[in-house]
Protein backbone atom coordinates (compact mmCIF):
# COMPACT_ATOMS: atom_id res chain seq x y z
CA UNK A 1 0.00 0.00 0.00
CA UNK A 2 1.38 3.58 -0.64
CA UNK A 3 2.78 5.98 1.87
CA UNK A 4 2.80 9.28 2.52
CA UNK A 5 6.36 11.19 1.49
CA UNK A 6 5.89 14.75 2.32
CA UNK A 7 3.11 15.92 0.01
CA UNK A 8 3.40 13.12 -2.22
CA UNK A 9 2.41 8.82 -2.06
CA UNK A 10 5.19 6.75 -2.37
CA UNK A 11 4.71 2.85 -3.54
CA UNK A 12 6.63 -0.07 -3.87
CA UNK A 13 6.41 -3.51 -5.77
CA UNK A 14 8.40 -6.28 -4.73
CA UNK A 15 8.45 -9.66 -6.94
CA UNK A 16 11.17 -12.26 -7.23
CA UNK A 17 13.49 -9.96 -5.35
CA UNK A 18 13.20 -6.86 -7.06
CA UNK A 19 12.16 -4.17 -5.91
CA UNK A 20 9.91 -1.62 -8.25
CA UNK A 21 8.93 1.95 -6.69
CA UNK A 22 7.13 5.03 -7.53
CA UNK A 23 6.00 8.58 -6.73
CA UNK A 24 2.40 10.22 -7.14
CA UNK A 25 0.39 13.21 -6.19
CA UNK A 26 -2.28 11.26 -4.91
CA UNK A 27 -2.92 8.02 -3.13
CA UNK A 28 -5.42 7.02 -5.74
CA UNK A 29 -2.72 7.28 -8.28
CA UNK A 30 -0.06 5.38 -6.46
CA UNK A 31 -2.82 2.98 -5.66
CA UNK A 32 -3.49 2.41 -9.56
CA UNK A 33 0.09 2.50 -10.76
CA UNK A 34 0.95 -0.60 -7.89
CA UNK A 35 -2.67 -2.31 -9.73
CA UNK A 36 -1.08 -1.74 -13.04
CA UNK A 37 2.76 -2.96 -12.58
CA UNK A 38 1.36 -5.98 -10.45
CA UNK A 39 -0.51 -6.69 -13.80
CA UNK A 40 2.61 -6.22 -16.04
CA UNK A 41 4.68 -8.55 -13.12
CA UNK A 42 1.73 -10.92 -13.73
CA UNK A 43 1.30 -10.89 -9.68
CA UNK A 44 -1.71 -12.40 -8.79
CA UNK A 45 -4.57 -9.92 -7.19
CA UNK A 46 -6.42 -10.41 -4.15
CA UNK A 47 -9.64 -12.10 -5.47
CA UNK A 48 -12.80 -9.34 -6.46
CA UNK A 49 -15.13 -9.15 -3.93
CA UNK A 50 -17.69 -11.87 -5.19
CA UNK A 51 -20.99 -9.69 -5.26
CA UNK A 52 -21.18 -5.84 -4.33
CA UNK A 53 -24.42 -4.24 -5.95
CA UNK A 54 -24.45 -0.54 -6.51
CA UNK A 55 -27.17 0.03 -4.25
CA UNK A 56 -24.82 -1.05 -1.47
CA UNK A 57 -22.19 0.54 -2.79
CA UNK A 58 -23.60 3.78 -3.07
CA UNK A 59 -25.68 3.45 0.82
CA UNK A 60 -22.04 2.87 2.54
CA UNK A 61 -20.33 5.94 0.41
CA UNK A 62 -23.12 8.32 1.88
CA UNK A 63 -22.95 7.23 5.35
CA UNK A 64 -18.98 8.18 4.65
CA UNK A 65 -20.15 11.54 3.21
CA UNK A 66 -22.09 12.88 6.02
CA UNK A 67 -19.19 14.13 7.40
CA UNK A 68 -18.93 16.74 4.66
CA UNK A 69 -21.16 19.50 5.02
CA UNK A 70 -25.16 19.58 3.74
CA UNK A 71 -23.80 21.05 0.20
CA UNK A 72 -21.35 18.50 -0.77
CA UNK A 73 -23.49 15.94 0.89
CA UNK A 74 -26.64 16.89 -1.35
CA UNK A 75 -24.30 16.68 -4.45
CA UNK A 76 -23.12 13.01 -3.65
CA UNK A 77 -26.65 11.88 -3.00
CA UNK A 78 -27.84 13.29 -6.43
CA UNK A 79 -24.72 11.55 -8.17
CA UNK A 80 -26.06 8.48 -6.60
CA UNK A 81 -29.79 8.58 -7.34
CA UNK A 82 -28.63 9.36 -10.46
CA UNK A 83 -26.44 5.99 -10.82
CA UNK A 84 -28.96 3.73 -9.41
CA UNK A 85 -31.40 5.12 -12.06
CA UNK A 86 -28.66 4.60 -14.83
CA UNK A 87 -27.23 1.58 -14.34
CA UNK A 88 -29.74 -0.29 -11.66
CA UNK A 89 -29.58 -0.97 -8.01
CA UNK A 90 -27.91 -4.81 -8.42
CA UNK A 91 -25.24 -4.18 -10.79
CA UNK A 92 -21.60 -5.79 -9.09
CA UNK A 93 -19.63 -2.28 -9.04
CA UNK A 94 -16.53 -4.36 -10.03
CA UNK A 95 -18.25 -5.14 -13.51
CA UNK A 96 -18.54 -1.53 -14.27
CA UNK A 97 -16.21 -0.25 -17.03
CA UNK A 98 -14.50 3.20 -18.13
CA UNK A 99 -16.61 2.75 -21.30
CA UNK A 100 -19.99 2.38 -19.31
CA UNK A 101 -18.56 5.18 -17.20
CA UNK A 102 -18.06 7.51 -20.39
CA UNK A 103 -21.47 6.68 -21.67
CA UNK A 104 -23.27 7.70 -18.92
CA UNK A 105 -20.71 11.00 -18.58
CA UNK A 106 -21.75 11.60 -21.93
CA UNK A 107 -25.58 11.61 -21.58
CA UNK A 108 -25.39 13.92 -19.13
CA UNK A 109 -23.26 15.84 -21.00
CA UNK A 110 -26.03 15.99 -23.72
CA UNK A 111 -29.01 16.14 -21.44
CA UNK A 112 -27.43 18.56 -18.91
CA UNK A 113 -24.99 20.29 -19.66
CA UNK A 114 -21.23 20.66 -20.07
CA UNK A 115 -20.64 22.06 -16.32
CA UNK A 116 -23.09 19.17 -15.04
CA UNK A 117 -21.17 16.29 -16.39
CA UNK A 118 -17.84 17.52 -15.32
CA UNK A 119 -19.47 17.58 -11.88
CA UNK A 120 -20.72 14.37 -11.92
CA UNK A 121 -17.03 13.41 -13.13
CA UNK A 122 -15.50 15.04 -10.41
CA UNK A 123 -17.37 13.29 -7.92
CA UNK A 124 -17.82 9.78 -9.46
CA UNK A 125 -14.07 10.08 -9.61
CA UNK A 126 -13.74 10.36 -5.69
CA UNK A 127 -16.55 7.65 -5.39
CA UNK A 128 -14.37 5.10 -7.53
CA UNK A 129 -11.58 5.87 -5.64
CA UNK A 130 -12.74 5.51 -2.08
CA UNK A 131 -14.13 2.40 -2.94
CA UNK A 132 -9.93 1.50 -4.00
CA UNK A 133 -8.67 2.86 -0.71
CA UNK A 134 -11.51 0.66 1.48
CA UNK A 135 -10.35 -2.41 -1.50
CA UNK A 136 -13.72 -2.77 -2.75
CA UNK A 137 -12.49 -2.47 -6.15
CA UNK A 138 -9.22 -2.45 -7.58
CA UNK A 139 -9.55 -0.17 -10.61
CA UNK A 140 -11.38 3.51 -11.47
CA UNK A 141 -13.26 3.81 -14.43
CA UNK A 142 -13.43 7.16 -14.75
CA UNK A 143 -9.66 8.10 -14.20
CA UNK A 144 -8.90 8.58 -18.00
CA UNK A 145 -12.00 9.94 -18.73
CA UNK A 146 -11.50 13.85 -20.08
CA UNK A 147 -12.94 17.03 -18.70
CA UNK A 148 -15.64 17.88 -20.91
CA UNK A 149 -16.05 21.40 -22.23
CA UNK A 150 -18.07 23.85 -20.69
CA UNK A 151 -18.46 27.67 -20.69
CA UNK A 152 -18.65 29.37 -17.07
CA UNK A 153 -21.85 31.25 -16.00
CA UNK A 154 -20.67 34.84 -15.21
CA UNK A 155 -20.65 35.68 -11.58
CA UNK A 156 -21.63 38.65 -10.41
CA UNK A 157 -19.57 41.30 -8.31
CA UNK A 158 -21.23 44.59 -7.06
CA UNK A 159 -19.36 47.83 -7.91
CA UNK A 160 -17.92 49.95 -5.16
CA UNK A 161 -21.32 52.05 -5.41
CA UNK A 162 -23.83 49.46 -4.54
CA UNK A 163 -21.50 48.30 -1.92
CA UNK A 164 -21.48 51.86 -0.16
CA UNK A 165 -25.13 51.93 -0.39
CA UNK A 166 -25.61 48.37 0.92
CA UNK A 167 -23.61 49.48 3.76
CA UNK A 168 -26.01 52.85 4.22
CA UNK A 169 -29.25 51.08 5.20
CA UNK A 170 -28.02 48.80 7.79
CA UNK A 171 -28.22 48.28 11.33
CA UNK A 172 -25.17 48.50 13.56
CA UNK A 173 -25.33 44.58 14.48
CA UNK A 174 -25.97 44.10 10.74
CA UNK A 175 -23.06 46.29 9.72
CA UNK A 176 -20.89 44.40 11.73
CA UNK A 177 -21.92 41.32 10.44
CA UNK A 178 -21.04 42.40 6.96
CA UNK A 179 -18.21 44.01 8.02
CA UNK A 180 -16.68 40.65 8.86
CA UNK A 181 -17.00 39.55 5.29
CA UNK A 182 -15.40 42.58 4.04
CA UNK A 183 -12.56 43.02 6.10
CA UNK A 184 -11.86 39.16 5.61
CA UNK A 185 -12.84 37.58 2.66
CA UNK A 186 -14.59 35.00 4.78
CA UNK A 187 -16.84 32.46 3.73
CA UNK A 188 -20.82 33.21 5.27
CA UNK A 189 -20.72 29.55 6.83
CA UNK A 190 -16.67 30.85 8.75
CA UNK A 191 -18.55 33.69 10.21
CA UNK A 192 -21.79 31.97 10.95
CA UNK A 193 -19.20 29.55 13.17
CA UNK A 194 -17.46 32.41 14.48
CA UNK A 195 -17.43 32.13 18.84
CA UNK A 196 -15.49 34.61 20.86
CA UNK A 197 -12.58 32.15 21.34
CA UNK A 198 -12.19 33.00 18.06
CA UNK A 199 -11.49 36.94 18.55
CA UNK A 200 -7.85 37.86 19.88
CA UNK A 201 -8.75 41.86 20.59
CA UNK A 202 -5.09 41.66 22.43
CA UNK A 203 -3.84 40.89 19.41
CA UNK A 204 -6.06 42.21 17.17
CA UNK A 205 -6.15 38.83 14.96
CA UNK A 206 -9.39 36.79 13.91
CA UNK A 207 -9.32 33.19 13.53
CA UNK A 208 -11.48 31.22 10.47
CA UNK A 209 -12.87 27.72 10.50
CA UNK A 210 -13.92 25.94 7.26
CA UNK A 211 -14.51 22.31 6.43
CA UNK A 212 -11.93 22.41 3.19
CA UNK A 213 -9.54 20.20 4.97
CA UNK A 214 -8.51 17.02 3.82
CA UNK A 215 -11.75 14.64 4.52
CA UNK A 216 -13.77 17.14 5.44
CA UNK A 217 -11.56 18.08 8.23
CA UNK A 218 -12.13 21.22 9.73
CA UNK A 219 -9.39 23.78 8.79
CA UNK A 220 -8.07 26.97 10.48
CA UNK A 221 -6.12 30.33 9.23
CA UNK A 222 -5.49 33.53 11.14
CA UNK A 223 -6.08 36.86 9.86
CA UNK A 224 -4.87 39.87 11.56
CA UNK A 225 -7.51 42.62 11.85
CA UNK A 226 -8.13 46.30 10.62
CA UNK A 227 -8.68 48.93 12.97
CA UNK A 228 -12.50 48.45 11.27
CA UNK A 229 -13.30 45.53 12.36
CA UNK A 230 -11.64 45.86 15.67
CA UNK A 231 -14.01 48.12 16.30
CA UNK A 232 -17.12 46.53 14.72
CA UNK A 233 -16.53 43.73 17.53
CA UNK A 234 -15.94 45.54 20.05
CA UNK A 235 -19.07 46.96 19.91
CA UNK A 236 -20.54 44.09 19.34
CA UNK A 237 -19.04 42.31 22.11
CA UNK A 238 -19.95 44.91 24.37
CA UNK A 239 -23.08 45.37 23.11
CA UNK A 240 -24.14 41.47 22.62
CA UNK A 241 -27.69 40.60 23.93
CA UNK A 242 -26.93 36.71 25.01
CA UNK A 243 -23.93 36.68 27.31
CA UNK A 244 -23.56 33.04 27.73
CA UNK A 245 -23.57 32.09 24.42
CA UNK A 246 -19.96 31.33 22.91
CA UNK A 247 -20.72 32.41 19.06
CA UNK A 248 -20.54 35.90 18.17
CA UNK A 249 -23.74 36.42 16.10
CA UNK A 250 -27.17 35.11 17.49
CA UNK A 251 -30.26 35.17 15.98
CA UNK A 252 -32.32 37.19 17.74
CA UNK A 253 -35.49 37.31 16.33
CA UNK A 254 -38.80 35.27 17.60
CA UNK A 255 -39.04 31.69 16.02
CA UNK A 256 -37.49 28.34 16.88
CA UNK A 257 -33.84 29.51 15.71
CA UNK A 258 -34.29 32.40 18.42
CA UNK A 259 -30.67 32.67 20.82
CA UNK A 260 -29.14 30.53 18.37
CA UNK A 261 -26.20 30.96 16.11
CA UNK A 262 -27.11 31.81 12.58
CA UNK A 263 -26.92 28.81 9.71
CA UNK A 264 -28.45 30.45 6.76
CA UNK A 265 -30.14 33.84 7.24
CA UNK A 266 -31.34 33.41 3.49
CA UNK A 267 -33.35 36.47 3.09
CA UNK A 268 -30.70 38.82 5.26
CA UNK A 269 -28.86 40.22 1.93
CA UNK A 270 -32.22 40.11 -0.62
CA UNK A 271 -33.79 42.19 1.98
CA UNK A 272 -30.76 44.41 2.89
CA UNK A 273 -30.47 45.28 -1.06
CA UNK A 274 -33.85 45.83 -1.72
CA UNK A 275 -33.53 48.24 1.33
CA UNK A 276 -30.65 49.91 -0.64
CA UNK A 277 -32.44 49.87 -4.02
CA UNK A 278 -29.82 48.22 -5.76
CA UNK A 279 -29.35 44.67 -7.91
CA UNK A 280 -29.87 42.00 -5.37
CA UNK A 281 -26.48 39.79 -4.50
CA UNK A 282 -25.38 37.17 -1.92
CA UNK A 283 -22.83 36.59 0.48
CA UNK A 284 -20.73 35.36 -1.55
CA UNK A 285 -20.55 38.23 -3.89
CA UNK A 286 -18.78 40.29 -1.43
CA UNK A 287 -16.14 37.72 -1.22
CA UNK A 288 -15.74 38.14 -4.91
CA UNK A 289 -16.09 42.27 -3.99
CA UNK A 290 -12.64 41.85 -1.18
CA UNK A 291 -11.14 40.04 -4.07
CA UNK A 292 -11.48 42.08 -7.02
CA UNK A 293 -10.62 45.09 -3.99
CA UNK A 294 -7.11 43.37 -3.18
CA UNK A 295 -6.55 42.62 -6.85
CA UNK A 296 -6.73 46.01 -8.15
CA UNK A 297 -4.38 47.19 -5.30
CA UNK A 298 -1.81 44.62 -7.03
CA UNK A 299 -1.40 42.32 -3.81
CA UNK A 300 0.40 39.45 -4.30
CA UNK A 301 -1.98 36.20 -5.44
CA UNK A 302 -0.30 34.28 -2.92
CA UNK A 303 -1.53 36.57 -0.11
CA UNK A 304 -4.86 36.56 -1.56
CA UNK A 305 -4.67 33.13 -1.15
CA UNK A 306 -4.17 33.49 2.34
CA UNK A 307 -6.94 35.44 2.62
CA UNK A 308 -9.43 33.70 1.10
CA UNK A 309 -8.73 30.66 2.47
CA UNK A 310 -7.91 28.96 -0.79
CA UNK A 311 -5.78 25.73 -0.76
CA UNK A 312 -3.79 26.90 -4.09
CA UNK A 313 -2.90 29.92 -6.13
CA UNK A 314 -4.27 28.28 -8.42
CA UNK A 315 -7.60 28.04 -7.08
CA UNK A 316 -7.04 31.66 -5.75
CA UNK A 317 -5.43 33.03 -10.22
CA UNK A 318 -8.82 31.13 -11.45
CA UNK A 319 -11.34 32.81 -8.81
CA UNK A 320 -9.86 36.41 -9.47
CA UNK A 321 -9.54 35.46 -13.45
CA UNK A 322 -13.53 35.57 -13.34
CA UNK A 323 -14.24 38.58 -11.60
CA UNK A 324 -14.69 42.28 -12.84
CA UNK A 325 -12.08 43.96 -13.30
CA UNK A 326 -13.62 47.58 -14.48
CA UNK A 327 -13.36 49.32 -11.48
CA UNK A 328 -9.86 48.88 -10.26
CA UNK A 329 -9.02 52.27 -9.57
CA UNK A 330 -11.83 53.10 -7.63
CA UNK A 331 -12.27 49.91 -5.01
CA UNK A 332 -10.88 50.17 -1.84
CA UNK A 333 -12.29 48.69 1.25
CA UNK A 334 -10.82 51.78 3.40
CA UNK A 335 -12.76 54.08 1.37
CA UNK A 336 -16.17 52.41 2.08
CA UNK A 337 -15.78 53.34 5.91
CA UNK A 338 -14.86 56.94 4.76
CA UNK A 339 -17.64 57.09 2.42
CA UNK A 340 -19.86 55.32 4.78
CA UNK A 341 -18.88 57.93 7.55
CA UNK A 342 -18.75 60.66 5.01
CA UNK A 343 -22.74 59.93 4.53
CA UNK A 344 -23.87 60.03 7.59
CA UNK A 345 -22.25 63.18 8.28
CA UNK A 346 -23.98 64.70 5.36
CA UNK A 347 -27.77 63.14 6.67
CA UNK A 348 -26.77 64.61 10.14
CA UNK A 349 -26.24 68.09 8.94
CA UNK A 350 -29.74 67.92 6.86
CA UNK A 351 -31.44 66.79 9.81
CA UNK A 352 -29.48 69.91 11.56
CA UNK A 353 -30.79 72.74 9.28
Amino acid sequence: MPYKEGKKWRVKVTHQGQRYTKIKDTKAAAIEWEVQKKKELKIPEKPLPSKLDLLSFCSEYLIHAKKFNIKTYQEKSGLCKRLLQNWGKDINVCEITPRMAQQYLDKQFSARSGNAANKDRKNLKRLFNWGIELEIIYHNPVSKIEIYPHQRKPTYTPPVEDVLRLLAVTTRSERNFLDCILQTGARKSEIFHLTWDDINFKAKTIRLWNMKGKGGTMKERTLAMSDELYNSLWWHWNNRKFKRSPYVFIDDQKGPHFGKPYKSRRRFMAGLCKRAGIRSFGFHALRRFVASVLDSKNVPLKQIQIVLGHSTTAITDRYISNLQTDMKSTMNLLQIEKAHEDGERHENNKERR
